[in-house]
Protein backbone atom coordinates (compact mmCIF):
# COMPACT_ATOMS: atom_id res chain seq x y z
CA UNK A 1 0.00 0.00 0.00
CA UNK A 2 1.16 3.51 -1.32
CA UNK A 3 1.75 6.71 1.59
CA UNK A 4 -0.79 8.54 -0.33
CA UNK A 5 -3.59 5.15 0.20
CA UNK A 6 -2.77 4.73 3.91
CA UNK A 7 -3.03 8.67 4.58
CA UNK A 8 -6.20 8.70 2.58
CA UNK A 9 -7.62 5.46 4.51
CA UNK A 10 -6.48 7.73 8.09
CA UNK A 11 -8.07 10.83 6.77
CA UNK A 12 -12.05 8.84 6.12
CA UNK A 13 -11.37 7.43 9.19
CA UNK A 14 -11.17 10.87 10.44
CA UNK A 15 -13.63 12.36 8.82
CA UNK A 16 -16.01 10.15 10.77
CA UNK A 17 -14.56 10.89 14.74
CA UNK A 18 -16.64 13.38 15.50
CA UNK A 19 -19.26 11.61 18.04
CA UNK A 20 -22.65 11.99 17.10
CA UNK A 21 -24.40 12.88 20.18
CA UNK A 22 -28.03 14.27 18.45
CA UNK A 23 -29.48 11.13 19.30
CA UNK A 24 -28.20 11.20 23.10
CA UNK A 25 -29.08 15.06 23.14
CA UNK A 26 -32.58 14.56 21.69
CA UNK A 27 -33.07 10.88 24.40
CA UNK A 28 -31.82 13.00 27.27
CA UNK A 29 -34.58 16.07 26.15
CA UNK A 30 -37.85 12.89 25.95
CA UNK A 31 -36.12 11.78 29.57
CA UNK A 32 -36.87 15.40 31.05
CA UNK A 33 -40.09 16.14 29.25
CA UNK A 34 -43.09 15.82 31.81
CA UNK A 35 -41.11 15.91 34.81
CA UNK A 36 -41.85 19.85 35.64
CA UNK A 37 -44.45 19.86 38.79
CA UNK A 38 -47.18 22.40 38.67
CA UNK A 39 -47.45 24.49 42.11
CA UNK A 40 -50.93 26.47 42.89
CA UNK A 41 -51.17 28.85 45.31
CA UNK A 42 -54.92 28.96 46.21
CA UNK A 43 -54.90 29.33 49.84
CA UNK A 44 -57.79 26.92 50.11
CA UNK A 45 -56.30 24.04 48.84
CA UNK A 46 -52.97 24.21 50.38
CA UNK A 47 -52.77 21.06 52.07
CA UNK A 48 -54.36 19.31 49.13
CA UNK A 49 -51.77 20.86 47.21
CA UNK A 50 -49.14 20.18 49.65
CA UNK A 51 -49.64 16.74 49.88
CA UNK A 52 -49.76 16.34 46.37
CA UNK A 53 -46.57 18.43 45.55
CA UNK A 54 -44.92 15.99 48.02
CA UNK A 55 -45.88 12.89 46.48
CA UNK A 56 -45.05 14.23 42.78
CA UNK A 57 -41.49 15.14 44.37
CA UNK A 58 -40.82 11.58 45.66
CA UNK A 59 -42.08 9.92 42.48
CA UNK A 60 -39.53 12.49 40.54
CA UNK A 61 -37.01 11.05 43.03
CA UNK A 62 -37.98 7.40 42.26
CA UNK A 63 -38.44 7.78 39.15
CA UNK A 64 -34.94 10.05 38.78
CA UNK A 65 -32.72 7.38 40.39
CA UNK A 66 -34.78 4.74 38.42
CA UNK A 67 -33.36 6.60 35.21
CA UNK A 68 -30.01 7.33 36.37
CA UNK A 69 -28.90 4.06 37.22
CA UNK A 70 -30.54 2.88 33.43
CA UNK A 71 -28.47 6.08 32.03
CA UNK A 72 -25.24 4.83 34.13
CA UNK A 73 -25.95 1.05 32.76
CA UNK A 74 -26.38 2.24 29.21
CA UNK A 75 -23.67 4.71 29.42
CA UNK A 76 -20.67 3.92 31.71
CA UNK A 77 -21.13 0.07 32.45
CA UNK A 78 -18.85 -2.29 29.67
CA UNK A 79 -21.17 -4.14 27.46
CA UNK A 80 -18.74 -5.08 24.93
CA UNK A 81 -14.71 -5.55 24.57
CA UNK A 82 -13.55 -5.66 21.28
CA UNK A 83 -9.65 -6.70 20.66
CA UNK A 84 -7.66 -5.83 17.72
CA UNK A 85 -4.83 -7.98 16.92
CA UNK A 86 -1.73 -7.82 14.64
CA UNK A 87 1.34 -8.06 17.36
CA UNK A 88 0.13 -5.08 18.78
CA UNK A 89 -2.66 -5.70 20.50
CA UNK A 90 -5.28 -3.39 21.67
CA UNK A 91 -8.22 -3.84 23.30
CA UNK A 92 -11.45 -1.55 22.86
CA UNK A 93 -14.07 -1.57 25.48
CA UNK A 94 -17.60 -0.16 24.77
CA UNK A 95 -21.19 0.33 26.16
CA UNK A 96 -24.31 -0.71 25.15
CA UNK A 97 -24.77 2.76 22.70
CA UNK A 98 -21.28 0.75 21.45
CA UNK A 99 -19.79 3.95 22.25
CA UNK A 100 -16.01 4.20 23.27
CA UNK A 101 -15.79 4.32 27.38
CA UNK A 102 -11.78 2.92 27.49
CA UNK A 103 -8.64 1.91 24.53
CA UNK A 104 -6.43 -0.42 26.48
CA UNK A 105 -3.15 -0.88 24.58
CA UNK A 106 -2.00 -4.49 25.85
CA UNK A 107 1.50 -4.11 24.48
CA UNK A 108 4.52 -1.52 23.39
CA UNK A 109 3.80 -1.89 20.03
CA UNK A 110 -0.67 -1.04 21.03
CA UNK A 111 1.14 1.72 22.83
CA UNK A 112 2.18 2.91 19.89
CA UNK A 113 -0.65 2.68 17.32
CA UNK A 114 -3.03 3.94 20.23
CA UNK A 115 -0.70 7.15 20.55
CA UNK A 116 -2.13 10.37 22.14
CA UNK A 117 -5.08 9.21 20.36
CA UNK A 118 -8.78 9.67 22.60
CA UNK A 119 -11.44 8.29 21.82
CA UNK A 120 -13.74 7.93 25.24
CA UNK A 121 -17.01 8.88 23.73
CA UNK A 122 -16.28 8.14 19.96
CA UNK A 123 -18.40 5.76 18.22
CA UNK A 124 -16.56 2.05 17.93
CA UNK A 125 -16.24 2.11 14.21
CA UNK A 126 -14.32 5.38 14.87
CA UNK A 127 -11.87 3.93 17.05
CA UNK A 128 -11.43 0.71 15.00
CA UNK A 129 -10.78 2.38 12.07
CA UNK A 130 -8.44 4.81 13.29
CA UNK A 131 -6.48 1.87 14.60
CA UNK A 132 -5.99 0.16 11.26
CA UNK A 133 -4.56 3.33 10.11
CA UNK A 134 -1.97 3.81 12.51
CA UNK A 135 -1.24 0.28 12.05
CA UNK A 136 -0.56 0.87 8.36
CA UNK A 137 0.81 3.95 8.71
CA UNK A 138 3.37 2.57 11.13
CA UNK A 139 3.87 -0.22 9.22
CA UNK A 140 2.20 -3.35 11.53
CA UNK A 141 0.17 -4.19 8.32
CA UNK A 142 1.64 -4.50 5.32
CA UNK A 143 2.59 -7.08 2.34
CA UNK A 144 5.04 -9.17 4.26
CA UNK A 145 2.22 -9.19 7.62
CA UNK A 146 -1.17 -8.49 6.23
CA UNK A 147 -3.28 -10.73 8.90
CA UNK A 148 -5.50 -9.05 11.74
CA UNK A 149 -7.70 -10.73 14.32
CA UNK A 150 -10.78 -8.88 15.51
CA UNK A 151 -12.60 -10.57 18.32
CA UNK A 152 -15.22 -9.64 20.26
CA UNK A 153 -16.42 -10.21 23.78
CA UNK A 154 -20.10 -9.87 24.99
CA UNK A 155 -22.32 -11.76 27.30
CA UNK A 156 -25.31 -11.58 25.10
CA UNK A 157 -23.96 -14.12 21.70
CA UNK A 158 -26.44 -12.46 19.15
CA UNK A 159 -25.50 -8.97 19.15
CA UNK A 160 -21.56 -10.22 19.55
CA UNK A 161 -22.20 -11.76 16.69
CA UNK A 162 -23.73 -9.05 15.17
CA UNK A 163 -20.93 -6.43 15.92
CA UNK A 164 -18.51 -8.80 15.00
CA UNK A 165 -19.63 -9.36 11.46
CA UNK A 166 -20.29 -5.80 11.09
CA UNK A 167 -17.01 -4.37 12.11
CA UNK A 168 -15.14 -7.36 9.86
CA UNK A 169 -16.71 -6.14 6.64
CA UNK A 170 -16.13 -2.44 7.42
CA UNK A 171 -12.12 -3.39 8.00
CA UNK A 172 -12.38 -5.88 5.34
CA UNK A 173 -13.24 -2.73 3.16
CA UNK A 174 -10.28 -0.57 4.47
CA UNK A 175 -7.87 -3.75 3.96
CA UNK A 176 -8.75 -4.30 -0.01
CA UNK A 177 -6.53 -1.68 -2.21
CA UNK A 178 -4.93 -2.32 -5.94
CA UNK A 179 -1.71 -2.81 -4.14
CA UNK A 180 -2.72 -4.25 -0.59
CA UNK A 181 -4.83 -7.59 0.53
CA UNK A 182 -5.69 -7.74 4.11
CA UNK A 183 -6.39 -11.16 5.34
CA UNK A 184 -9.14 -10.87 8.44
CA UNK A 185 -9.66 -13.29 11.25
CA UNK A 186 -12.60 -12.88 13.13
CA UNK A 187 -14.55 -14.49 16.15
CA UNK A 188 -16.68 -14.16 19.26
CA UNK A 189 -14.92 -15.13 22.42
CA UNK A 190 -16.45 -17.73 24.45
CA UNK A 191 -14.93 -16.48 27.77
CA UNK A 192 -14.28 -18.88 30.83
CA UNK A 193 -11.76 -18.67 33.52
CA UNK A 194 -9.09 -21.16 31.87
CA UNK A 195 -9.14 -18.50 28.76
CA UNK A 196 -8.85 -15.74 30.99
CA UNK A 197 -6.01 -17.30 32.81
CA UNK A 198 -4.15 -17.93 29.71
CA UNK A 199 -4.40 -14.54 28.25
CA UNK A 200 -3.32 -12.84 31.82
CA UNK A 201 -0.11 -15.21 31.82
CA UNK A 202 1.36 -14.46 28.45
CA UNK A 203 0.05 -10.74 28.20
CA UNK A 204 -2.14 -11.40 25.30
CA UNK A 205 -5.77 -10.60 24.58
CA UNK A 206 -8.58 -13.29 25.12
CA UNK A 207 -9.47 -12.85 21.27
CA UNK A 208 -5.53 -14.26 20.70
CA UNK A 209 -5.73 -16.61 23.26
CA UNK A 210 -8.73 -18.50 21.94
CA UNK A 211 -6.93 -18.51 18.28
CA UNK A 212 -4.07 -19.75 19.84
CA UNK A 213 -6.39 -22.87 21.33
CA UNK A 214 -7.86 -23.49 17.83
CA UNK A 215 -4.56 -23.98 16.31
CA UNK A 216 -3.41 -26.18 18.80
CA UNK A 217 -6.78 -28.30 18.43
CA UNK A 218 -5.58 -28.38 14.61
CA UNK A 219 -2.05 -29.06 15.71
CA UNK A 220 -0.84 -30.88 18.65
CA UNK A 221 2.84 -30.50 17.92
CA UNK A 222 3.33 -26.96 19.30
CA UNK A 223 2.47 -25.47 22.67
CA UNK A 224 0.73 -22.51 23.66
CA UNK A 225 3.89 -20.82 25.29
CA UNK A 226 5.55 -21.93 21.91
CA UNK A 227 2.79 -20.00 19.73
CA UNK A 228 2.10 -17.11 22.13
CA UNK A 229 5.16 -14.93 21.19
CA UNK A 230 3.76 -15.37 17.32
CA UNK A 231 2.19 -12.66 15.15
CA UNK A 232 -1.08 -12.71 14.07
CA UNK A 233 -0.05 -13.66 10.22
CA UNK A 234 2.25 -16.34 11.63
CA UNK A 235 -0.64 -17.93 13.27
CA UNK A 236 -2.84 -17.08 10.55
CA UNK A 237 -0.75 -19.22 8.19
CA UNK A 238 -0.37 -21.96 10.47
CA UNK A 239 -4.03 -22.18 10.38
CA UNK A 240 -4.23 -22.00 6.19
CA UNK A 241 -1.87 -25.11 6.68
CA UNK A 242 -3.47 -27.25 9.21
CA UNK A 243 -7.10 -26.57 9.11
CA UNK A 244 -10.03 -28.44 9.13
CA UNK A 245 -12.96 -25.81 8.71
CA UNK A 246 -13.62 -27.23 13.14
CA UNK A 247 -12.41 -24.05 14.15
CA UNK A 248 -14.15 -20.77 15.75
CA UNK A 249 -12.59 -18.60 14.12
CA UNK A 250 -13.99 -17.02 10.35
CA UNK A 251 -11.26 -15.95 7.55
CA UNK A 252 -11.33 -13.51 4.87
CA UNK A 253 -7.82 -13.56 2.72
CA UNK A 254 -4.95 -15.22 2.42
CA UNK A 255 -1.92 -14.63 5.06
CA UNK A 256 1.08 -13.23 3.14
CA UNK A 257 4.06 -15.18 3.17
CA UNK A 258 6.17 -13.03 1.29
CA UNK A 259 8.19 -12.10 4.73
CA UNK A 260 10.09 -15.94 3.70
CA UNK A 261 12.64 -17.25 0.95
CA UNK A 262 9.78 -18.95 -0.58
CA UNK A 263 9.28 -23.04 -0.51
CA UNK A 264 11.44 -22.86 -4.28
CA UNK A 265 14.72 -20.97 -2.63
CA UNK A 266 14.22 -23.88 0.95
CA UNK A 267 14.52 -26.72 -1.34
CA UNK A 268 17.43 -25.75 -3.30
CA UNK A 269 19.46 -24.98 -0.14
CA UNK A 270 18.55 -28.33 1.50
CA UNK A 271 19.54 -29.79 -1.58
CA UNK A 272 22.57 -28.14 -2.06
CA UNK A 273 23.36 -28.96 1.86
CA UNK A 274 22.83 -32.77 1.32
CA UNK A 275 24.72 -32.66 -2.21
CA UNK A 276 22.23 -34.07 -4.28
CA UNK A 277 21.05 -33.17 -7.84
CA UNK A 278 17.39 -32.34 -8.84
CA UNK A 279 17.47 -35.34 -11.15
CA UNK A 280 17.97 -37.92 -8.19
CA UNK A 281 14.70 -37.05 -5.80
CA UNK A 282 13.04 -40.09 -5.16
CA UNK A 283 10.70 -38.00 -3.07
CA UNK A 284 10.27 -34.99 -1.41
CA UNK A 285 7.75 -33.05 1.01
CA UNK A 286 7.90 -29.06 1.95
CA UNK A 287 5.88 -27.56 4.53
CA UNK A 288 5.99 -24.03 6.90
CA UNK A 289 6.30 -24.46 10.10
CA UNK A 290 7.21 -22.93 13.80
CA UNK A 291 10.27 -24.10 15.70
CA UNK A 292 10.43 -22.36 19.43
CA UNK A 293 8.65 -19.20 18.12
CA UNK A 294 10.16 -18.82 14.78
CA UNK A 295 9.10 -19.89 11.05
CA UNK A 296 10.90 -22.34 10.08
CA UNK A 297 10.90 -24.77 6.09
CA UNK A 298 10.88 -28.48 6.81
CA UNK A 299 12.32 -29.62 4.24
CA UNK A 300 12.14 -34.35 3.94
CA UNK A 301 12.92 -35.83 0.43
CA UNK A 302 14.77 -38.96 -0.35
CA UNK A 303 17.48 -39.69 -3.24
CA UNK A 304 19.86 -42.35 -3.79
CA UNK A 305 18.39 -44.40 -0.69
CA UNK A 306 19.51 -42.04 1.63
CA UNK A 307 16.49 -39.88 3.64
CA UNK A 308 17.23 -36.51 4.66
CA UNK A 309 15.50 -34.26 6.95
CA UNK A 310 16.69 -30.21 6.88
CA UNK A 311 15.16 -27.60 8.64
CA UNK A 312 15.94 -24.31 7.58
CA UNK A 313 14.92 -20.27 8.95
CA UNK A 314 12.00 -19.42 7.04
CA UNK A 315 13.03 -15.75 6.52
CA UNK A 316 17.11 -15.94 6.07
CA UNK A 317 17.40 -19.27 5.23
CA UNK A 318 20.20 -20.22 7.89
CA UNK A 319 19.98 -24.41 7.69
CA UNK A 320 18.94 -24.49 11.60
CA UNK A 321 18.93 -28.48 11.43
CA UNK A 322 20.47 -31.54 8.89
CA UNK A 323 19.74 -35.26 9.41
CA UNK A 324 20.02 -37.98 6.76
CA UNK A 325 19.31 -41.97 7.24
CA UNK A 326 20.06 -44.90 5.07
CA UNK A 327 17.01 -46.03 4.09
CA UNK A 328 18.27 -50.25 4.32
CA UNK A 329 19.69 -49.69 7.77
CA UNK A 330 23.56 -48.65 9.47
CA UNK A 331 25.45 -45.72 8.38
CA UNK A 332 26.51 -47.05 4.88
CA UNK A 333 25.47 -44.74 1.86
CA UNK A 334 24.02 -47.22 -0.60
CA UNK A 335 24.05 -46.58 -4.87
CA UNK A 336 20.34 -47.22 -5.86
CA UNK A 337 21.87 -47.29 -9.42
CA UNK A 338 21.85 -50.16 -11.68
CA UNK A 339 24.38 -52.57 -11.22
CA UNK A 340 26.45 -55.92 -12.42
CA UNK A 341 26.73 -59.39 -9.96
CA UNK A 342 29.65 -58.54 -8.01
CA UNK A 343 31.94 -61.32 -9.88
CA UNK A 344 31.66 -60.56 -13.67
CA UNK A 345 32.05 -63.57 -15.82
CA UNK A 346 33.71 -63.19 -19.53
CA UNK A 347 30.14 -64.38 -20.57
CA UNK A 348 27.68 -61.52 -22.20
CA UNK A 349 26.68 -59.29 -19.19
CA UNK A 350 22.94 -59.76 -18.77
CA UNK A 351 20.67 -57.19 -18.78
CA UNK A 352 20.74 -55.24 -14.96
CA UNK A 353 18.10 -56.91 -12.65
CA UNK A 354 16.94 -54.93 -9.67
CA UNK A 355 19.66 -57.06 -7.42
CA UNK A 356 22.05 -55.56 -4.71
CA UNK A 357 25.88 -56.56 -5.19
CA UNK A 358 26.68 -59.37 -2.23
CA UNK A 359 29.47 -57.23 -1.56
CA UNK A 360 27.10 -54.41 -0.21
CA UNK A 361 27.38 -54.42 3.79
CA UNK A 362 24.72 -55.91 5.19
CA UNK A 363 21.84 -54.57 2.26
CA UNK A 364 19.45 -56.93 1.88
CA UNK A 365 18.92 -58.01 -1.71
CA UNK A 366 16.08 -56.42 -3.80
CA UNK A 367 13.94 -58.88 -5.72
CA UNK A 368 11.94 -58.00 -8.80
CA UNK A 369 8.81 -56.68 -6.83
CA UNK A 370 10.08 -54.66 -4.08
CA UNK A 371 9.27 -54.83 -0.32
CA UNK A 372 8.11 -52.12 1.53
CA UNK A 373 11.78 -51.44 3.29
CA UNK A 374 13.63 -51.35 -0.08
CA UNK A 375 10.75 -49.97 -2.53
CA UNK A 376 13.80 -46.37 -3.16
CA UNK A 377 16.05 -49.15 -4.06
CA UNK A 378 14.23 -49.91 -6.74
CA UNK A 379 12.67 -46.70 -8.06
CA UNK A 380 15.71 -45.71 -10.08
CA UNK A 381 15.91 -48.82 -11.66
CA UNK A 382 12.23 -49.34 -12.79
CA UNK A 383 11.91 -45.78 -13.69
CA UNK A 384 12.56 -43.89 -16.41
CA UNK A 385 11.08 -40.15 -15.44
CA UNK A 386 12.22 -37.53 -12.41
CA UNK A 387 9.73 -36.62 -9.50
CA UNK A 388 10.73 -33.26 -11.57
CA UNK A 389 9.26 -34.64 -14.45
CA UNK A 390 6.22 -36.20 -13.02
CA UNK A 391 5.35 -33.05 -11.47
CA UNK A 392 5.61 -30.99 -14.47
CA UNK A 393 3.36 -33.70 -16.07
CA UNK A 394 0.82 -33.44 -13.62
CA UNK A 395 1.08 -29.57 -13.52
CA UNK A 396 0.60 -29.41 -17.48
CA UNK A 397 -2.67 -31.80 -17.58
CA UNK A 398 -3.85 -29.72 -14.34
CA UNK A 399 -3.42 -26.56 -16.33
CA UNK A 400 -1.34 -24.94 -13.06
CA UNK A 401 1.01 -22.78 -13.09
CA UNK A 402 4.06 -24.11 -10.95
CA UNK A 403 4.27 -20.42 -9.60
CA UNK A 404 1.46 -20.63 -7.69
CA UNK A 405 1.54 -24.39 -6.24
CA UNK A 406 2.06 -24.81 -2.72
CA UNK A 407 2.09 -28.04 0.07
CA UNK A 408 3.68 -29.98 -3.00
CA UNK A 409 4.24 -33.38 -2.07
CA UNK A 410 5.83 -35.90 -4.50
CA UNK A 411 6.95 -39.51 -3.64
CA UNK A 412 7.70 -42.53 -5.28
CA UNK A 413 6.02 -45.72 -4.59
CA UNK A 414 4.85 -48.81 -5.92
CA UNK A 415 1.51 -50.14 -6.40
CA UNK A 416 -0.24 -53.60 -8.28
CA UNK A 417 3.61 -54.44 -9.77
CA UNK A 418 3.51 -50.56 -10.91
CA UNK A 419 6.00 -47.92 -9.98
CA UNK A 420 4.56 -44.45 -9.59
CA UNK A 421 4.87 -41.19 -8.30
CA UNK A 422 2.02 -39.76 -6.10
CA UNK A 423 1.92 -35.89 -6.02
CA UNK A 424 -0.16 -33.90 -3.95
CA UNK A 425 -0.50 -30.24 -3.99
CA UNK A 426 -2.55 -26.89 -4.04
CA UNK A 427 -3.47 -24.09 -6.09
CA UNK A 428 -5.97 -21.46 -6.67
CA UNK A 429 -7.57 -22.90 -3.60
CA UNK A 430 -8.26 -26.32 -5.10
CA UNK A 431 -6.48 -29.73 -3.73
CA UNK A 432 -5.04 -32.02 -6.61
CA UNK A 433 -4.19 -35.57 -6.44
CA UNK A 434 -2.25 -37.50 -9.26
CA UNK A 435 -0.77 -40.68 -9.77
CA UNK A 436 1.76 -40.80 -12.80
CA UNK A 437 3.27 -43.57 -14.15
CA UNK A 438 7.10 -43.58 -13.15
CA UNK A 439 8.59 -45.56 -16.55
CA UNK A 440 5.89 -43.95 -19.07
CA UNK A 441 4.84 -40.98 -17.18
CA UNK A 442 1.12 -41.86 -17.97
CA UNK A 443 -0.90 -40.29 -15.71
CA UNK A 444 -2.96 -43.23 -13.77
CA UNK A 445 -5.40 -41.05 -11.42
CA UNK A 446 -6.40 -37.29 -11.27
CA UNK A 447 -8.38 -35.91 -8.51
CA UNK A 448 -9.52 -31.91 -8.19
CA UNK A 449 -11.68 -31.21 -5.44
CA UNK A 450 -12.51 -27.59 -3.67
CA UNK A 451 -9.75 -26.80 -0.76
CA UNK A 452 -11.94 -26.20 2.25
Amino acid sequence: MTEHEIHEKIRQAYIHATPDVLNAVLSDCRKEKGCAIMTITTKKRKSLVTQLAGIAACLCLLLGGGLGLHNYQINRVVDATVSLDVNPSVEIQVNQKERVLKVLPLNEDGRIIVGNMDFTGSDVNVAVNAMIGSMLQNGYLSELTNSILISVDNKNIAKGVELQERLTAEVNELLQTDTFHGAILSQTVSKNEELQQLADTYGITLGKAQLIQDVLTEDSRHTFEELASLSINELNLLLQKESTGNTKVETLGTASDKAYIGETKAKEIAMQKAGVAADSLISYKIELDTEWGNMVYDVEFTAEGIEYDCELNAKTGEVLKFEKENKFGGNQTVNVAPVQEATPTPEPTPAPTTELPPSTSNAPSTAATPSNGNQAAASQTASQITLEQAKAIALNHAGVDAGTVYDFDGEWDYEHGIAVYELDFKSGGYEYDYEVNAVTGEILKSEKEWDD
